[in-house]
Parts: C-alpha cells; sequence; structure tokens
C-alpha cells in the first residue's frame, strides 16, 4: 500500500468518526469537561453505556480521543487532532 493510500485512509476514518451526532456529542463534551469515564460520558448524554463503548471505540481508533488509566479508571479525553476537528466542525456547522 502506497503511502498516499494510508493517508487517504485514515483521513476516511476520521471523517466516519465524525459522522454520527453521538460522537460529536462526546467530542463536545470531552472539550468542555477535558477527562472522562466511560459512566460519566454515558451518564451526560443519557446514553447506553454499551453505545458510548462503541463509539468511543471508534474515536479513538480515528485518533480523535485517547484513554488515560488512572487507578482503576479509563479517562478519555481529546487529542490534538480531536480538538482541531471539533473546531473545523464547528466552523463548518456556522456555515448552515
Amino acid at each position: 500500500m502506497r503511502n498516499e493510500d494510508i493517508s487517504l485512509n485514515k483521513t476516511e476514518e476520521v471523517f466516519k468518526a465524525l459522522s454520527h451526532h453521538t460522537r460529536m456529542e462526546i467530542l463536545d463534551l470531552l472539550d468542555e469537561r477535558e477527562a472522562l469515564g466511560l459512566y460519566q460520558i454515558a451518564d451526560e448524554l443519557e446514553k447506553n453505556l454499551k453505545t458510548i463503548a462503541e463509539h468511543c471505540r471508534r474515536l479513538t481508533l480515528a485518533g480523535l480521543i485517547e484513554k488515560e488509566k488512572k487507578g482503576r479508571d479509563v479517562l478519555h479525553r481529546l487529542t490534538f487532532l480531536g480538538k482541531g476537528m471539533l473546531t473545523i466542525a464547528r466552523r463548518t456547522k456556522e456555515l448552515f
């Protein structure tokens, strides 16, 4: 696989991750609150824990959020890429 193909695949993965409203809500929440566990995210967004876990998994694979283990808890936070893409998404939303 060529480097351009890898780059395009990664770009596609990032945009797919951004294409679901629940994942956008998770990014917004992590931008406001910095680092949260799955239970906190599910509670805040009033969504099923299993659903939130799957969305966070996809966001992690896309490089938009990262996990940090704190004792028994696993916290999720925005990455540099996640913050940048969230800014782009917000600016795009303003156009509509």
